[in-house]
Protein backbone atom coordinates (compact mmCIF):
# COMPACT_ATOMS: atom_id res chain seq x y z
CA UNK A 1 0.00 0.00 0.00
CA UNK A 2 1.93 3.02 -1.06
CA UNK A 3 -0.49 5.77 0.48
CA UNK A 4 -3.39 5.62 3.03
CA UNK A 5 -2.83 7.44 6.73
CA UNK A 6 0.07 5.58 8.77
CA UNK A 7 -0.20 6.07 12.13
CA UNK A 8 2.33 5.43 15.03
CA UNK A 9 3.39 4.73 18.67
CA UNK A 10 5.39 3.15 20.72
CA UNK A 11 6.29 2.25 24.35
CA UNK A 12 8.64 1.27 26.76
CA UNK A 13 9.37 -1.21 29.16
CA UNK A 14 11.76 -0.37 32.42
CA UNK A 15 13.51 -2.57 34.85
CA UNK A 16 15.14 -2.57 37.93
CA UNK A 17 17.46 -6.00 36.20
CA UNK A 18 18.74 -5.97 33.37
CA UNK A 19 17.86 -9.63 32.99
CA UNK A 20 14.79 -9.32 32.63
CA UNK A 21 15.01 -7.53 29.06
CA UNK A 22 16.79 -10.64 27.80
CA UNK A 23 13.74 -12.68 29.83
CA UNK A 24 10.93 -10.95 27.61
CA UNK A 25 12.94 -11.12 24.47
CA UNK A 26 13.62 -15.07 24.61
CA UNK A 27 9.81 -15.29 25.49
CA UNK A 28 9.07 -13.31 22.75
CA UNK A 29 11.30 -15.70 20.05
CA UNK A 30 10.43 -19.01 21.46
CA UNK A 31 6.77 -18.41 21.82
CA UNK A 32 5.57 -15.70 18.88
CA UNK A 33 2.27 -14.34 19.17
CA UNK A 34 0.07 -15.80 16.44
CA UNK A 35 -2.16 -12.58 16.53
CA UNK A 36 -1.29 -8.77 18.19
CA UNK A 37 -4.64 -7.25 18.56
CA UNK A 38 -6.81 -9.50 16.51
CA UNK A 39 -4.85 -9.30 13.79
CA UNK A 40 -3.16 -12.28 12.45
CA UNK A 41 0.83 -12.30 12.74
CA UNK A 42 2.05 -13.69 9.08
CA UNK A 43 5.60 -12.97 8.94
CA UNK A 44 8.49 -12.55 12.41
CA UNK A 45 11.42 -11.56 11.77
CA UNK A 46 14.32 -12.48 13.89
CA UNK A 47 16.59 -9.62 13.37
CA UNK A 48 19.48 -10.98 15.57
CA UNK A 49 20.08 -13.08 12.15
CA UNK A 50 20.69 -9.91 9.58
CA UNK A 51 19.66 -9.90 6.54
CA UNK A 52 21.39 -8.44 3.34
CA UNK A 53 19.25 -5.20 4.05
CA UNK A 54 20.38 -4.97 7.62
CA UNK A 55 23.17 -5.95 10.41
CA UNK A 56 22.30 -8.61 12.49
CA UNK A 57 20.32 -6.69 15.94
CA UNK A 58 18.94 -7.71 18.66
CA UNK A 59 15.31 -7.08 18.03
CA UNK A 60 12.02 -8.75 15.99
CA UNK A 61 9.75 -7.77 14.05
CA UNK A 62 6.03 -8.68 13.41
CA UNK A 63 4.58 -8.26 10.23
CA UNK A 64 0.21 -8.32 10.48
CA UNK A 65 -2.31 -9.14 8.36
CA UNK A 66 -3.47 -5.75 7.70
CA UNK A 67 -0.20 -4.24 6.84
CA UNK A 68 0.67 -3.46 10.66
CA UNK A 69 3.74 -3.70 11.78
CA UNK A 70 5.78 -4.14 15.22
CA UNK A 71 9.21 -3.79 15.97
CA UNK A 72 10.55 -4.78 19.65
CA UNK A 73 14.38 -4.18 21.27
CA UNK A 74 16.35 -3.80 23.93
CA UNK A 75 17.23 0.18 24.21
CA UNK A 76 20.91 0.41 23.65
CA UNK A 77 21.56 3.36 25.95
CA UNK A 78 18.69 2.56 29.05
CA UNK A 79 17.23 -0.46 30.93
CA UNK A 80 14.23 -0.95 28.85
CA UNK A 81 12.31 -2.62 26.53
CA UNK A 82 11.24 -0.39 23.40
CA UNK A 83 8.03 -1.18 21.16
CA UNK A 84 7.73 0.75 18.29
CA UNK A 85 3.91 -0.13 16.26
CA UNK A 86 2.78 1.40 12.51
CA UNK A 87 -0.59 0.60 11.43
CA UNK A 88 -1.41 2.19 7.50
CA UNK A 89 -4.99 2.11 6.86
CA UNK A 90 -6.20 2.99 2.99
CA UNK A 91 -8.31 6.28 2.29
CA UNK A 92 -11.21 5.08 0.68
CA UNK A 93 -13.43 7.59 -1.63
CA UNK A 94 -16.67 6.76 0.02
CA UNK A 95 -15.63 7.32 3.71
CA UNK A 96 -12.35 9.52 3.70
CA UNK A 97 -9.88 10.66 5.43
CA UNK A 98 -11.47 11.26 8.57
CA UNK A 99 -12.96 7.73 8.72
CA UNK A 100 -9.25 6.48 8.18
CA UNK A 101 -7.86 8.37 10.66
CA UNK A 102 -10.75 7.09 12.93
CA UNK A 103 -9.84 3.63 12.14
CA UNK A 104 -5.90 4.13 12.12
CA UNK A 105 -6.29 5.24 15.99
CA UNK A 106 -8.67 2.28 16.90
CA UNK A 107 -6.47 -0.23 15.26
CA UNK A 108 -3.05 1.52 17.08
CA UNK A 109 -5.01 1.29 20.37
CA UNK A 110 -5.84 -2.25 20.06
CA UNK A 111 -2.10 -3.37 18.63
CA UNK A 112 -0.63 -1.27 21.69
CA UNK A 113 -2.98 -2.81 24.24
CA UNK A 114 -1.98 -6.58 22.66
CA UNK A 115 1.67 -5.81 22.77
CA UNK A 116 1.86 -4.36 26.52
CA UNK A 117 -0.09 -7.82 27.32
CA UNK A 118 2.74 -9.36 25.63
CA UNK A 119 5.23 -7.26 27.06
CA UNK A 120 4.54 -7.43 30.79
CA UNK A 121 6.91 -8.77 33.57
Amino acid sequence: MAHGVHATDSFAVRVDDLSLIDTLMSRLRESPPTDVGGVAVTRVDDLAVGSEQLPPTDGLRYHLDDESRVIVRPSGTEPKLKVYLEVIVAVEASSGLIAARAEAACRLSRVGASMRGLTAL
